[in-house]
């Protein structure tokens, strides 16, 4: 395959003959040969609608599988010329691939592993990618990564391809959430030029699965580690949602002793919105690399949304203080949100809204509050949750777009758009996905 990995389609099917031996299994034994051609070749070469060529190729016999495949590789039939009229010829092409992907799996998967089991040119691996990703699931993973690299290839792998492999893998987890869990596996049984496409395919996702088992990936290659962790950034904390086992995965890199692994990890930690991971970066400002003291007074910056810029002695004074009231003050002053109510409640929240540390936990005695029968209450809770942030009162919130009082319906909304950046219509099934 070496000397074949640059070829584009229009090369895929230089020798025909043996791509279409690879699914010749799927002729029907008492079928002639030449009849089945006659059948396509007329359902493709008779001029009629668009609709009319669907339901006539949708009607062909499984003996004709091969051909089809070979006419969304090529965009025309073996032996016939190129069409004149391009638009046309794609337009048809497109149509074959729809028909294709709507065959039962029975005749498509075999005809696939076939295919996977055999040299195949560059163009026919790349329709082959398409249509598994078109049609695929969960039990096909092992199948896609055969289809992406073929048997005793060596070195590095061509970018279509790997784009390809990509964007199939992602239809698959889209179409199959529950692929999910058998990424660890693929990850390991795939060949290694594979392992930066899974990790870009997991990226395209955005459920909160997706990124722990990008986490879960940490360490297994070292070199696709910083791949990772930017990718892990990338997700920001609608998509780490308080995870620990991805906090503590990333946090592990703030104690490398590569300066360029620790500043991606104070990124990411700071995206993530990690608040476990202060008191590490806060070490870290005195850090001999410059780039990494720069990733943690960002990182500091992200995690508690203070403007404290790289002043080192006031993020260690902050830090300090904080401790300090998580200590002592704390846990009476979440209480008094819990169970307060009247000017209590509005004197504990006015107090310990003036700390931006473990935000999380402060979101949730405010999230309790959002079940009260008090209007003015609960609106002060929905405005307080505003300002933390914090991904775990998304469901609370959201029940609160059914309230009676338009004010508290109000609050609620502009605080969930305020802690997901998503512009949605202020009716609670608009919002029921993120709720989760």
């Amino acid at each position: 395959m070496g000397d074949q990995r640059g070829k584009g389609r229009g090369g895929g099917l230089g020798s025909l003959a043996r791509a279409l031996a690879v699914a010749s299994v799927l002729a029907s034994a008492g079928r002639a040969q030449e009849g089945a051609r006659g059948e396509l070749e007329r359902a493709l070469s008779e001029p009629c609608a668009p609709a009319e060529l669907r339901r006539r190729l949708f009607g062909l016999d499984a003996s004709e599988l091969p051909r089809l495949f070979a006419f969304a590789v090529e965009g025309h039939l073996p032996g016939a010329g190129p069409d004149d009229d391009a638009l046309r010829a794609e337009s048809r092409r497109e149509l074959v691939r729809e028909v294709l992907a709507a065959r039962p799996r029975r005749e498509l998967v075999p005809f696939l592993e076939d295919l996977a089991g055999r040299p195949a040119e560059t163009g026919v691996r790349l329709e082959a990618l398409r249509l598994l990703g078109a049609i695929g699931c969960g039990d096909h993973l092992k199948l896609l990564a055969r289809l992406a690299v073929a048997p005793q290839e060596r070195g590095a792998l061509a970018p279509e391809l790997r784009e390809a492999f990509t964007s199939a893998l992602g239809a698959i987890l889209v179409r199959d959430p529950a692929a999910l869990s058998q990424m660890a596996a693929l990850f390991s049984e795939s060949s290694p030029c594979l392992a930066s496409s899974i990790v870009e395919a997991l990226a395209g996702l955005r459920a909160p699965q997706a990124t722990r088992v990008l986490a879960g990936l940490l360490g297994r290659v070292p070199g696709l580690d910083p791949l990772l962790l930017v990718r892990l950034a990338e997700r920001g904390r609608m998509h780490a949602a308080g995870d620990e086992s991805v906090f503590d995965a990333v946090r592990r890199y703030l104690k490398q002793r590569d300066p360029a692994l620790v500043c991606a990890a104070a990124r990411a930690c700071g995206r993530l919105g990690d608040d476990g991971a202060v008191e590490a970066l806060v070490g870290l400002m005195d850090h001999s690399d410059a780039r990494v003291k720069a990733s943690a007074f960002q990182a500091l910056a992200d995690i508690t949304g203070l403007g404290f810029g790289t002043d080192a002695a006031r993020w260690t004074s902050w830090y300090h203080a904080e401790m300090r009231w998580w200590d002592g003050e704390a846990e009476s002053l979440l209480a008094g949100i819990e169970r307060g109510r009247g000017l209590e409640f509005v004197r504990a929240a006015r107090e310990v809204l003036e700390h931006r540390l473990y935000r999380d936990r402060i979101a949730e005695s405010f999230t309790q509050a959002l079940t009260r029968k008090n209007a003015e209450e609960v609106r002060l809770a929905c405005r307080a949750l505003e300002q933390l942030r914090s991904t775990q009162a998304i469901a609370g919130l959201v029940e609160c777009l059914e309230r009676d009082d338009p004010a508290v319906r109000e609050a609620a909304w502009h605080a969930l758009r305020a802690i997901t950046g998503v512009e949605l219509p202020p009716e609670r099934d608009s919002w029921a996905q993120l709720a989760g």
